[in-house]
């Protein structure tokens, strides 16, 4: 790796950008840092945290790395800007695969293209400090794993991607490397078609406890210690964890009662390209 990388971030003024700067900005010695922001706001804030601004056409050619810090319906149009500024051999990396397993990602054979995005601290992570402990999206003092995939390019520029991945997101316990398929599998389908929705129902749940008179704060500690030694068993953290047989009855009526029969579907390829192209373009359902 070079004594220093020079890295500019694209959106640096938003709420990804804001997070991924403030880790970056604590590596002077490594990292000459641009903060490229078109809008009036997401500028102001960059001024406000005591940085300044780089126009984006002065600094991609510059850049031996360009992170992507924008949302993910807006890839398609501004890559192709973006990538044409790139000099050959730099890399660019984006925070979410979605745009890249669908294909909406500009790409140049000159250039490295990687992916990465967090794993949020879990409670499975002994955190030392409350500060750590109270940090729920990672970024600040709670340590985190990280995902990331190789789009194309060469194997040392995805190196030094790495490491500056690793500073993004920064405590970082581990950073696990995949394909971008698995990775998509990962997010949107593990976390968001999956778990995300199931939460939410379990947070409904809470209120419709509530509504039955039941303490709101009762309800929300039974539901949350209870996910906690249920993931622990399920998810093999506990040596021949086992549920009551009682619980496995309850399980197989939740299967039924909540879940739809076939609700594995969603691990098929094509319901994952469909997921991600109305993700993307919600106006354009395919799902």
């Amino acid at each position: 790796m070079k004594d220093k990388i020079i890295v500019s971030v694209i959106g640096a003024g938003g709420k990804m950008g804001t997070r991924v700067t403030n880790n970056l900005a604590k590596h002077p010695e490594s990292v000459e840092l641009l903060f490229c922001e078109t809008s009036e706001g997401g500028i102001a804030a960059i001024q406000a945290r005591g940085f300044s601004t780089v126009a984006t056409d002065t600094a991609v050619p510059r850049s031996d790395i360009v992170v992507l810090a924008i949302p993910d319906v807006l890839i398609k149009t501004v890559s192709v800007g973006i990538v044409k500024m790139m000099r050959p051999g730099a890399t660019m990396i984006i925070l979410d695969p979605a745009a890249a397993v669908a294909k909406e990602l500009a790409l140049r054979d000159d250039c490295t293209f990687v992916v990465t995005h967090p794993c949020h601290p879990s409670w499975f992570i002994d955190q030392e400090t409350p500060e750590a402990r109270k940090d729920y999206f990672g970024g600040i003092a709670g340590k985190q794993d990280i995902v990331m995939a190789l789009i194309q390019g060469a194997d040392s520029k995805f190196n030094d991607a790495r490491s500056v991945s690793e500073w993004m997101f920064a405590p970082v316990a581990n950073s696990y490397v995949m394909s971008i398929r698995q990775m998509a599998f990962l997010e949107p389908t593990l976390v968001e078609i999956l778990g995300a929705s199931t939460l939410y129902a379990m947070a409904e749940t809470v209120n419709e406890a509530e509504r039955r008179g039941v303490p709101r704060e009762a309800a929300i500690s039974f539901l949350s210690g209870h996910i906690s030694i249920l993931s622990a068993v399920f998810l093999g953290k506990i040596p021949n964890g086992q549920v009551s047989d009682a619980c496995k009855v309850a399980i197989g009526l939740g299967n039924r009662l909540v879940l739809r029969d076939d609700w594995k579907r969603i691990w098929e390829d094509d319901v994952l390209d469909k997921a991600i192209a109305t993700m993307l373009h919600p106006n354009d359902p395919k799902i």
